[in-house]
């Protein structure tokens, strides 16, 4: 298959094969922007001509990067063939580690160090007014701090506050009363 006739319809399978997305490559070709790229770039990709028109292009892009590994490979070969007649075993080293990293068998330290690091826990957010970052982080107030709000320490402080705490030495009726027993 040839070039598209319709020029915007082969600029976007360049896009499109490029990396960019259906909707990004329509918006900068078209103009368009939102909605109207996302649906107009899928419906394009739908396009018989131009679907076929980005798999020519990628095949086309594919057999590139081939033989340019390939070519490198085969220059990297006729390196370590010369090193070996010279006797010089640091080029036949550097030449057989620039071959290993070209075909991906080598792995960075420092991709190791980052994979062997554990994912950080996730947190709860903890905003807190000025009232209570001063309750909590002031030196002027001697004694226990006041607890967050929030935490089982507060409510447990806040019910004691509003008389809502069953007390050790209350009666067995008002115990029954209330239903449940709190222990602080």
């Amino acid at each position: 298959m040839t070039v598209l006739k319709n020029s915007r319809h082969e600029a976007f399978c360049r896009a499109v094969v490029r990396g960019e997305s259906a909707a990004g490559a329509y918006a900068n070709i078209y103009g368009a922007t939102g909605r109207t790229a996302e649906v107009n770039g899928s419906k394009l990709l739908r396009n018989a001509a131009v679907g076929e028109r980005i798999i020519e292009l990628q095949g086309t892009a594919a057999k590139r990067t081939t033989k340019t590994v390939e070519s490198l490979v085969a220059d990297l070969d006729q390196t370590i063939a010369f090193a070996r007649e010279c006797r010089n075993p640091t080029a036949i080293v550097a030449a057989i580690n620039a071959q290993a990293k070209l075909l991906g068998l080598v792995v960075e330290r420092s991709e190791l160090t980052v994979m062997n690091k554990p994912a950080p826990l996730p947190t709860k957010v903890l905003e807190l007014s000025e009232e209570e970052w001063t309750a909590q982080f002031s030196t002027s107030r001697p004694g226990p701090k006041p607890a967050l709000a929030g935490s089982k320490r507060n409510e447990v402080d806040m019910r004691k506050a509003n008389g809502d705490a069953i007390a050790w030495d209350a009666d067995t009726a008002s115990i029954r009363r209330r239903g449940v027993i709190e222990l602080d």
